[in-house]
This record gives structure tokens, C-alpha cells and sequence, in this order.
């Protein structure tokens, strides 16, 4: 049997209240991360895809090859752990480049409405100048 004194209940009902805010404060760091995800990737993806779309416009300048600028477009993307959905010259010789990339979720990545958030896709065009 328990011998000794037993504890105070403004103890115990101050741990409790202190473990309560400790669980509100764990929850909004989460929802923070969660929901705040796709707008980090979206502004680290944002120069990397005017990088890729700048380097590829100048390696076609450079080189006159569009594979050498695709590849220029692809590394770029590939450095940031992104994957370039689209490479294309026009007509007028711009250079378009459509890069995306998974932003990392926990939970709302599973549920269909809010799937599409964690999607994250950027354009940009360049046209070929030499530097």
C-alpha cells in the first residue's frame, strides 16, 4: 500500500493544466506545418523554376541544342528534388518549363478535397539572351 502523503489537488489540477497546454501547443505547430507546407515548397520552387527556365534559355544560346537545354532544365529541377513536368520551345524561341513537386503532409494528403493542396506546379518562360 501507498504510505505516504497524498498529492495536493492544485498540484495535480495545475500538471494537468499544464499538460492541456502543452497538447494545444503541439496541435498548432502541427496545423502550422500541415497547412503551412504547400506554400514553403511553392516559394522554394519558385526559384528553381525560373532558374531552370533561365539556364535552359541560355544553354540553348550557348550550345543551339535544345537537348543540352532540356538538360540544363532537368538538373536544375532535379537538384531541388523537383520533377520537370514540361520543356518546350515556341515559335518566338522561349524557352517554357513547368516544374512540380510533392509538399509534404501528414494527414490531408489523404483526403481528396484536400489532396490537390500538396500538388504543387510552377511555370516560367525565359527567352534566350546570352549573359
Amino acid at each position: 500500500m501507498f504510505a505516504g502523503k497524498p498529492i495536493p489537488t492544485t498540484n495535480l489540477q495545475a500538471a494537468q493544466q499544464a499538460i492541456a497546454n502543452a497538447e494545444r501547443v503541439e496541435a498548432a505547430t502541427f496545423a502550422a506545418v500541415e497547412l503551412g507546407s504547400p506554400l514553403w515548397t511553392r516559394a522554394q520552387l519558385d526559384g528553381t523554376v525560373h532558374d531552370a527556365a533561365n539556364d535552359a534559355a541560355y544553354e540553348l544560346v550557348h550550345s543551339n541544342s535544345q537537348d543540352q537545354a532540356y538538360a540544363a532544365a532537368l538538373d536544375d529541377a532535379n537538384r531541388e528534388g523537383a520533377k520537370l513536368d514540361e520543356f518546350f520551345v515556341d515559335s518566338a524561341g522561349a524557352i517554357h518549363v513547368t516544374i512540380s513537386k510533392q509538399a509534404k503532409s501528414y494527414v490531408l494528403h489523404n483526403f481528396a478535397k484536400t489532396r490537390g493542396w500538396y500538388d504543387v506546379h510552377l511555370r516560367a518562360t525565359a527567352m534566350p539572351t546570352s549573359r
